[in-house]
């Protein structure tokens, strides 16, 4: 049963409005997004880019301003890189920068190492869905090069 198109929560709150607001406010700065954004903030964004690719753009980037448009962890390693650079997250509404994943909050480094050491928990997903699901991943791969 499927629910719904498989959005990733935070970069479905981001709304166009907010970008246009954002870059009307600042017309100097680039407007750099994750490729899961709604399509319509990809096509006004200068660079699309997975989190490594956000990142490398900013510092290899002139451009003195950006306008960030994903989760709002990527801005700590913006700014300890790029610390001349300004750095602007899209706000989910015109009071809050809540682009946070809750669930990527979950993670910790000391649940990292259990996995890794008893290797659980084991996922085991049908051949189809396998291959179904490395699609995304190699096109999000493919936008970061």
């Amino acid at each position: 049963m499927v629910l719904w198109n498989g959005t990733c929560e935070v970069h479905n709150i981001i709304k166009s409005e907010q970008v246009i607001r954002m870059k009307l406010e600042n017309p100097d700065a680039k407007l750099i997004a994750h490729p899961e954004c709604q399509a319509v903030i990809l096509e006004m964004a200068d660079y699309i880019g997975s989190t490594t690719g956000l990142l490398d753009y900013t510092i290899k980037n002139t451009g003195k301003k950006f306008i960030v448009a994903t989760e709002t962890g990527i801005l700590h390693q913006m700014k300890k890189s790029s610390p001349q650079k300004e750095f602007l997250i899209v706000p989910t509404d015109t009071a809050c920068s809540c682009n946070d994943c809750t669930y990527m909050k979950m993670n910790t480094m000391d649940k990292l190492y259990h996995c890794i050491l008893t290797e659980q928990p084991e996922l085991n997903l049908p051949a189809d869905v396998i291959e179904r699901a490395k699609k995304p991943i190699l096109r999000m791969l493919e936008l970061s090069a």
